[in-house]
């Protein structure tokens, strides 16, 4: 298996949050809450930054100290909360 570079890794957290937004423009709470394929959506683009955000904070630890508001871990914690405490959100 090929090694990923931490580029790479940024390219997938972009272009996941892209899609992202996409899937959410122009949806209100109602219609997110009355969706099941918007939820679904969210989720896995959710799930995917966090687990990229994840890779990238493995191969540098430094960079979000060193980055302003890139908040990795936190992107990290998401994707385990929505992965593994599922159950627990409201």
């Amino acid at each position: 298996m090929t090694k990923r570079s931490e580029h790479e890794w940024l390219g997938d957290i972009i272009a996941w949050g892209e899609r992202l937004q996409r899937h959410i423009a122009g949806v209100d709470r109602a219609g997110f809450l009355g969706s099941e394929v918007i939820q679904d959506a969210v989720c896995k683009c959710i799930e995917a930054v966090g687990e990229a955000a994840g890779k990238l904070d493995d191969l540098d630890p430094e960079l979000d100290r060193t980055v302003p508001g890139l908040n990795l871990k936190l992107a990290r914690r998401m994707r385990d909360r929505m992965t593994h405490g599922y159950y627990r959100i409201d």
